[in-house]
């Protein structure tokens, strides 16, 4: 697995809750080290980013639906995609993420579609990216 959680049957209300990010799986959007809001009371869509119980382990991937099937799919496609079979339960959504000051908030307002928008914490302005 490759999350770092602390009792997460504490986050049963449908509180949002946070996690870090472990590992390389889902770069360049979500670099390790990062911070992630999971909702577990937003709607789940096809494409959206999604915490998974599965198996008895958790995934932080990007949920896709194909057919009858339903995947996890790693961002970096070093990783493996998961192919759910049998029992699976999506945890919740992830609506945030915070890495190095950068906050990006995610939303998905129907299957396929995520719209990322940025919030810049730091009282610099400086952009470093193309």
């Amino acid at each position: 697995s490759f999350m770092d959680i602390h009792n997460p049957t504490a986050c049963e209300d449908k509180e949002p809750f946070a996690l870090q990010v472990i590992g390389e799986s889902m770069v360049p959007e979500f670099n390790d080290g990062a911070v992630i809001i999971i909702d577990p009371g937003y709607p789940v869509v096809n494409g959206a980013y999604v915490l998974a119980l599965y198996k008895d382990e958790y995934h932080f991937r990007q949920l896709v639906r194909q057919d009858e099937t339903s995947y996890l799919v790693p961002l970096n496609n070093q990783f493996h995609s998961v192919e759910l079979k049998g029992l699976f339960e999506i945890k919740g959504v992830i609506t945030q993420q915070n890495h190095n000051r950068q906050i990006v908030h995610y939303e998905y307002p129907k299957a396929g579609v995520i719209e990322r928008r940025e919030s810049d914490r730091r009282t610099r302005k400086k952009r470093n990216r193309a």
